[in-house]
């Protein structure tokens, strides 16, 4: 796919909502926030539109005037968009060889030139799988796929009965999902749309009938129709947690534009609320007064430049001009499972052998940082047809003039099916049931359906998944994992260095209890439901859809071995979480409290990813969307109770 240069370039009404300017050196703010993500960037409106000065620094800039954030259907060409994307490469096992057992190994040829796969070149070098991350306002939210599922309730009341803290009791979380709802809209796919292709809906009915769903053989659209009404966030059914189905898949956007946390910062800036957004500044250091009792966080230090963060690239080796900002009442961190690590680190907060292996001053001693690091496993069936869908006919997804489907998202409006193929993220439904190995009763197994070749993540995956239109993927998605043994280590102490990053996959890391094998058993029998789905589309051809072939695992994997293999060589994730949790106050391991208050230390939290003791629910953003606006409740409580204390304090 080609980029168009002047379509990345912000606009100048995007400039006169966000500062890009430096900031001075004089200026103290309440808060002061490092990134502009799911995390980071809700809490910094919900402070602002409190009335508390608030400073919220990303990475990136603003990508206004750029197609490839707003379009849904680009969802894949926006992680191989060079002005947002961050290489970030990571290991699933500390075996190497092992590791280069997956076609998506990578390796650098050139400053980001990369091979992928067997057979590389005798002076490549060794760069490991790649995991998609952004730069940019609104972090990975302007980037990912769209995908909008709710957490399971016990995923908050895991904290609660971890921390002993009520708040966090599912029910009561409910209010902080109301408050979310109050800026984010989410949308289903527009069923309408399968309409256009029968071949593809034909695909979906085979979903709907293997999961026991009755699809009659004459008239399959109409019960597709209504299976497709259905939410997997349906609130009013008190059993939707543990409820399987086949449902429509909503997406966070509006009228068919991805629409979320980078509009709702843009909101509040241009609605005058106290919110300073200063984007191309890249923060290297927590900054600690140490005069008192505990090291208390007064401020950061930074970089501007654009792109200064080597995973960029379009990174020049550059280290932007130095500043610092001063928070009078904290610094809260939310640069996600891997940045925010990185940055504890670098201020001296994290394990103390660590930090002097790197010439690190100690400021607190916290072993947890870094580790108890959980994702996903994911992995996918994908078969091919003799025959184009006719869903993307005209879809070339690389703005192309001729690119008749963009042309069509917009020209048309958001109405039966009218804007197209590019109103969907490519993945029209979705399965959903608990496998037999889960460690929970609820919902463990979501298997996404659509017109692509997905097979992971790897340089131009994006171009490889739509490079012809004739495959169909079902795709797995394993929620609930127990795989804890991630971690994020320091490279060096240079800030602009990526960190070490290992998942330890499988029987590399957490096996307790047979942890590994029961993880990968629920990934083998999402594998035989996804096979049993493309049996069931034999069924129905009165719509008249192609015979196929099924690619990968392929027709010779066959035995829970084989395929077990399959999976090993091949799963990978998206949703890395879990890197500093939160947890008792008896667990030295525990990084936060239950407030989001970094350990040993004062005026520190953490808002983002990292923070949660265990993965929660399938798709993570509304896990993070939700916990923003609990801190922000907390944060709000506690300097209003600070600001009662000092009111009533006698004078000196």
């Amino acid at each position: 796919m080609r980029f168009l240069t002047s379509l990345f370039v912000s606009s100048l009404a995007s400039l006169s909502l966000v500062a890009a300017s430096p900031t001075p050196r004089d200026v103290e703010y309440d808060y002061v926030i490092v990134g502009s993500g799911a995390g980071g960037g809700p809490l910094a409106c919900r402070l602002a539109r409190e009335g508390y000065k608030t400073l919220l620094i990303e990475a990136g800039g603003d990508h206004n005037g750029n197609v490839n954030v707003s379009v849904p259907g680009y969802q894949g060409v926006v992680t191989q968009d060079p002005t947002l994307r961050w290489d970030i490469f990571v290991n699933h096992y500390k075996d190497i060889n092992r590791q280069k057992r997956d076609p998506k190994f990578t390796y650098e040829l050139g400053p980001y030139q990369y091979h992928v796969g067997p057979n590389p070149p005798s002076n490549a070098e060794e760069k490991g799988i790649l995991y998609p991350r952004a730069q940019g306002l609104g972090g990975c939210v302007s980037h990912n796929a769209l995908i909008w599922i709710l957490p399971h309730a016990r995923d908050w009341n895991f904290i609660k009965d971890l921390t002993g803290d009520d708040t966090w009791d599912a029910i009561k979380m409910n209010k902080y999902l109301d408050r979310v709802y109050q800026w984010q809209t989410a949308m289903p796919t527009d069923p309408t749309i399968l309409l256009r292709d029968l071949p593809l809906a034909q695909h979906l009915i085979g979903g709907a009938s293997a999961l026991g769903l009755s699809i009659p053989l004459l008239t399959p659209l109409v019960n597709l129709g209504n299976a497709l009404l259905n939410s997997p966030n349906n609130r009013l059914n008190p059993a939707r947690d543990v409820t399987p189905g086949f449902f429509q898949i909503p997406l966070i956007m509006k009228g068919g534009v991805r629409t979320s946390v980078r509009e709702y910062i843009q909101e509040t800036v241009a609605k005058g609320y106290p919110l300073t957004v200063k984007l191309n500044t890249y923060v290297t250091k927590i900054n600690f007064d140490e005069s008192g009792d505990k090291p208390k966080a007064s401020g950061v230090e930074y970089r501007e430049g654009e792109y200064l963060y080597r995973a960029s690239p379009l990174n020049r080796r550059e280290r932007g001009t130095p500043g610092s900002v001063s928070a009078k009442r904290e610094v809260i961190i939310s640069a996600g499972t891997f940045n925010t690590p990185q940055l504890l680190k670098l201020s001296g907060i994290g394990p103390q052998d660590e930090l002097r292996r790197h010439d690190i001053e100690v400021v607190k001693d916290l072993p947890g940082v870094g580790t108890n690091m959980m994702d996903r496993y994911e992995i996918p069936v994908n078969v091919k047809h003799p025959e184009d869908f006719p869903i993307l006919d005209g879809c070339t997804f690389d703005l192309k003039p001729q690119d008749k489907c963009l042309k069509q998202w917009q020209t048309k409006p958001y109405i039966l099916g009218a804007k197209g193929a590019y109103a969907t993220n490519g993945l029209a439904a979705t399965m959903v049931f608990t496998t037999k190995t889960s460690k929970t009763p609820a919902s463990d197994m979501f298997v996404f359906g659509g017109p692509i070749n997905f097979k992971g993540y790897f340089p131009q995956w994006a171009d490889f998944a739509v490079r012809d239109h004739k495959h169909f993927s079902w795709y797995s998605l394993k929620a609930h994992s127990r795989n804890r043994a991630g971690t994020v280590e320091l490279r060096s102490n240079d800030p602009f260095d990526q960190p070490l990053i290992n998942f330890n996959y499988f029987d590399e890391g957490t096996t307790e209890g047979g942890a590994d094998n029961l993880d990968l058993q629920s990934l083998i029998q999402a594998i035989r439901q996804s096979r049993e789905a493309l049996a069931h589309y034999y069924k129905y051809p009165i719509l008249n859809g192609t015979k196929f072939v099924e690619e990968s695992p392929g027709a010779d994997v066959q035995s829970d071995a084989a395929i077990g293999q399959y999976i090993k060589d091949n799963a990978w994730g998206h949703h890395a979480a879990c890197s500093c949790p939160i947890g008792p106050d008896d667990d030295p391991m525990a990084v936060l409290d239950s407030k989001f208050r970094v350990r040993g230390v004062e005026n520190l939290r953490v808002v983002d990813a990292s923070v949660f003791p265990d993965i929660p629910g399938v798709f993570i953003q509304s896990a993070i969307f939700m916990a923003s606006e609990k801190a922000a409740e907390e944060i709000i409580q506690a300097a209003k109770e600070a600001d009662k204390a000092a009111a009533e304090a006698p004078a000196s």
